[in-house]
C-alpha cells in the first residue's frame, strides 16, 4: 500500500504533470499564431509576385535556415512555453524518486490519473473550450473510482497476508 508521503508525492506529480500541460499548450499556440502572421507579413513585404527564385525563397511553404532557426529560438525564449515544461520535468523527477520507494502497480495509475483530472481542470480554469464537459467531468471520477479500487484491492491483498503471483492462465504459483 501507498502511505502518506508516497500518497501525497504521487498527487503533486500529478499536479505538476496535469497542470503544466494545458500551460504548454496554451504557450505552444500562442507562439504558433505570432510565427504564423511574422510569416504571413514577411511573405507579404518580401514578394514582388513576378516569380524569380527570391519569392521561392521566402515561400512559408520551403522556409530558409535562418528563418527556421528564428523561429525555435523565439519559441524558446517564450517564458510561456518554458516556464511549465521546467516544472513538468522536476514532476519527473519527483515521480523516478518516488518509484524508488512505492509500489509500482500502484504508483502508475494514481498519477496518471491525477495528471487527468488536474490537466481537465487547469484547462477549463484557463478558459479552453470542452466539447462534452459532463463526459469529461463524468470520465474523470470513473479514473479516479478505477484508481480507488486499485488501491482499495491492493489494500484488501496486504490484509490478506501478501501478494499471490498467478501465471497468465490465472494458476496460482
Amino acid at each position: 500500500m501507498v502511505n502518506a508521503t508516497e500518497a501525497l508525492s504521487l498527487i503533486l506529480v500529478g499536479a505538476l504533470w496535469g497542470c503544466t500541460n494545458p500551460l504548454m499548450r496554451k504557450g505552444f499556440a500562442e507562439e504558433t499564431t505570432k510565427q504564423s502572421t511574422a510569416v504571413a507579413n514577411e511573405k507579404g513585404s518580401k514578394g514582388t509576385g513576378n516569380g524569380n527564385d527570391d519569392d521561392k525563397r521566402n515561400n512559408h511553404n520551403n522556409p530558409n535556415k535562418s528563418f527556421f532557426v528564428r523561429r525555435k529560438l523565439a519559441l524558446l525564449a517564450n517564458i510561456k512555453v518554458w516556464l511549465p515544461y521546467l516544472v513538468n520535468q522536476c514532476g519527473s523527477l519527483l515521480y523516478y524518486k518516488t518509484l524508488a520507494s512505492s509500489n509500482l502497480t500502484l504508483s502508475v495509475p494514481i498519477c496518471n490519473a491525477m495528471a487527468m483530472a488536474f490537466s481537465s481542470v487547469t484547462s477549463v480554469l484557463l478558459g479552453e473550450r470542452v466539447d462534452r464537459p459532463g463526459r469529461a467531468a463524468g470520465g474523470v471520477c470513473l479514473v479516479l473510482l478505477g484508481v480507488a479500487i486499485c488501491m482499495y484491492s491492493s489494500l484488501e491483498e496486504e490484509e490478506r497476508g501478501g501478494t499471490t503471483t498467478t501465471t497468465t492462465t490465472g494458476e496460482e504459483l
